[in-house]
């Protein structure tokens, strides 16, 4: 009778949990469900507390009379910090492998966030949201170089499964702020700290070591260079790709709240004044829906390929974006629902495709969707609230499914499976001097 599948083939012992030891590699084949699932957790923490400024947007908005583009250019802030500079923690993932940065970003982001609690002012706030963005930066490349190296053949599958802990991290942190605040108020948020310290000892005491492959497969940034040159038209256009989604993806994050605050306006349930719980309610839905999609489409992009899963997903979400923010009262839920899961479906599809194209430097290929692209699109979030504050907040949301449709088309020129596949092998590597 053959053996069952072995996933912890050398293991330690940790509270009665079989943890598979730090130096001890996944087979080909084989999926080490623990660090997977670690790292999927370590991407839940980072961005619960990286979506803790969006459902305070309607509060500060209020508090210091802020103009859209002001309450958006929080937004921008941290995209700045948070996404812009993570190709420079990809290189340093790529070169040195060290799994305590991404470990030290866990806590780093945690503590700064909680701090908005307690910021005496909108420039405080500014600089919090600024220096924790930096944060994010350490973790996204190094968890990204990660989940490869233990997803064995199934690696659309391990990067579905850390993009969706990314992703409920998202939906849930406006839930918990909205009670959080709601019971405690705002002064009480440096109790959320606590979680965060705990994930980050869990990250740097058992994640996988790449310290040693790192050594062994090290490659300069002039070969980095050079091999990013080789493959500058399809990489270009997935980045492109990629910035237009994060742009409408960050826009609807930032603007749910303050769109629905004014659709729900005036109306009430069981007391509570639904202008304050269903933005935070609504962003749930889009983010959780968000979540779904990602593990759909991490699955079906190893089924049916990752271009034919980019295409199809934006064209769908099209439809649904709209009728979300054209349909009365309740209506919008739903609608914004399938948006949300189509848009995300093609997500870890993308990080894929782009470690594919730079496969001696999967921390920069993460750095690059993870970060540079989704940093890009986040900083165009603030050319969203000028137009907002011009036109009104309604032409402010369909400017972002004009920019959806751009999307959806020019997804069509990014390389299929195969294409790619051919350019990847035509590379030339330069010769080590």
């Amino acid at each position: 009778m053959a053996k069952p599948a072995n996933f912890f083939i050398s293991s330690a012992h940790y509270g009665g949990f079989k943890v598979p030891r730090r130096d001890v590699k996944t087979a080909d084949n084989g999926f080490d469900k623990f660090r997977v699932f670690l790292l999927g957790l370590g991407h839940f923490t980072v961005d619960v507390y990286a979506n803790l400024l969006p459902p305070l947007l309607p509060m500060f908005k209020q508090m210091y009379n802020l103009s859209y583009a002001a309450t958006a250019g929080l937004t921008s802030v941290f995209a700045v910090t948070s996404t812009l500079i993570q190709p420079i923690f990809g290189y340093l993932a790529d070169r040195y492998g060290k799994k305590w940065i991404a470990a030290l970003g866990v806590a780093w982001i945690s503590v700064l966030m909680c701090l908005l609690g307690i910021a005496p002012g909108y420039a405080a706030i500014v600089a919090i949201v600024a220096f924790a963005g930096v944060g994010s930066a350490m973790f996204h490349p190094q968890g990204a170089a990660m989940v490869p190296r233990v997803s064995g053949d199934h690696k659309g599958v391990g990067v579905s499964i850390f993009s969706a802990g990314g992703s409920i991290g998202y939906s849930v942190m406006p839930l918990i702020a909205v009670m959080i605040v709601g019971w405690f108020g705002l002064n009480s948020l440096p109790l959320l700290i606590f979680p965060g310290l705990i994930v980050s000892y869990m990250l740097y005491k058992y994640s996988p070591d790449m310290e040693e492959e790192c050594r062994k497969n090290h490659i300069d940034l002039r070969q980095m260079l050079h091999d990013m040159g080789q493959v500058k038209a399809p990489l270009a256009t997935l980045v492109t790709v990629v910035s237009l989604r994060a742009w409408v993806c960050s826009g609807m994050i930032t603007f749910i709240p303050l769109y629905y605050a004014l659709h729900f306006k005036g109306w009430t349930f069981m007391g509570y004044d639904l202008s304050l719980i269903a933005p935070g309610i609504t962003l749930f839905i889009f983010l959780i829906a968000n979540a779904i999609g990602g593990i759909i489409g991490g699955w079906a992009s190893d089924k049916y390929g990752k271009k034919q899963v980019l295409v199809a997903a934006f064209f769908a979400s099209l439809p649904f974006f709209y009728l979300a923010f054209t349909s009365p009262d309740f209506l919008v839920w739903p609608f914004i629902a399938i948006a949300g899961g189509f848009i995300y479906a093609a997500y870890p599809g993308t990080v894929l495709q782009a470690q594919e194209m730079l496969p001696r430097t999967q921390g920069m290929a993460g750095g690059l969707i993870l970060g540079f692209a989704n940093g890009v699109g986040g900083l165009l979030v603030l050319l969203t609230g000028v137009i907002s504050d011009h036109f009104g907040i309604f032409n402010g949301v369909l400017s972002l499914i004009a920019i959806a449709v751009v999307m959806s088309f020019l997804s069509l020129a990014v390389p299929g499976d195969k294409a790619l596949k051919a350019q990847v092998e035509a590379i030339e590597v330069p010769q080590a001097h």
